[in-house]
């Protein structure tokens, strides 16, 4: 019987204690970081060519690509592509590795490419 009380009141203590922690203080616990908290480089793509064409960032830095024009477009490197974007849409990239990417539209071979240099 005693067995029983002590295990109850343990439980009790463990479900109260449980809830003392402070979240904000645990390294890696505040993981619920919405889309609208990302801060954004931004490239428009305009005229069949990219605005800026050129652009230094840091690495770790998300792009986001945004089609203005009426046509669409697949934003493409060595490292990653687009899907599809029509009029309105956008694509993002995280930058995590130092050093340039080249990036054109790989739907219109013609049009200028863009340079992103990553430090």
């Amino acid at each position: 019987m005693k067995n029983k009380i002590f295990v109850a009141i343990l439980l009790i203590a463990v479900l109260v204690l449980s809830g003392c922690t402070n979240k904000d203080n645990v390294p890696g616990a505040n993981t619920n970081t919405s889309a609208d908290d990302i801060k954004y480089i931004e490239i428009y793509i305009d005229d069949y060519a990219f605005h800026p064409q050129s652009l230094t960032i840091s690495r770790g830095d998300t792009v986001r690509w945004t089609n203005n024009d009426s046509v669409a477009f697949i934003v493409k490197s060595s490292s990653f592509q687009s899907p599809t974007l029509t009029k309105g849409m956008t694509f993002t990239y995280t930058f995590h590795e130092s050093r340039t990417y080249n990036v054109y539209l790989a739907t219109h071979p013609y049009t200028k490419s863009g340079i992103i240099v990553v430090e």
